[in-house]
């Protein structure tokens, strides 16, 4: 591989890796989004469940 190829390579990999650093900075949002909706579905679904007595 020739010079060219070479900084082309190390340029793709850091755009590749600033995308991954970019999609783990995102994860601790959706996560918390995952976890508030799942808690959510559960507390309606107690208050449905128990909601005739």
């Amino acid at each position: 591989m020739g010079v060219a190829g070479w900084r082309f390579a190390q340029k793709r990999n850091m755009i590749g890796r600033a995308a991954i650093v970019a999609a783990l900075e995102e994860w601790a949002v959706i996560c918390a989004t995952v976890v508030a909706a799942g808690s959510l579905i559960m507390l309606v679904i107690v208050v449905y469940t128990d909601w005739p007595q």
